[in-house]
């Protein structure tokens, strides 16, 4: 469960990062669509191979 939490914290931070564009922005239908789909899976991906690289990792 805890190897899981990096990826999880990232794909609450894309998703929040995928409200503020689409809010700030004024998209709707299928960009609105694709930035839900993208950024949360990114991030999470991002996140976690940022802490699984860090030497000190223990």
């Amino acid at each position: 469960m805890k190897d899981y939490l990096p990826y999880a914290a990232g794909v609450l931070a894309g998703l929040l990062v995928a409200f503020l564009m689409s809010s700030l922005l004024a998209l709707t239908e299928t960009p609105q669509l694709m930035l839900f789909a993208l950024l949360p899976a990114i991030g999470g991906a991002v996140v976690e191979r940022v802490c699984h690289r860090r030497p000190n990792n223990s």
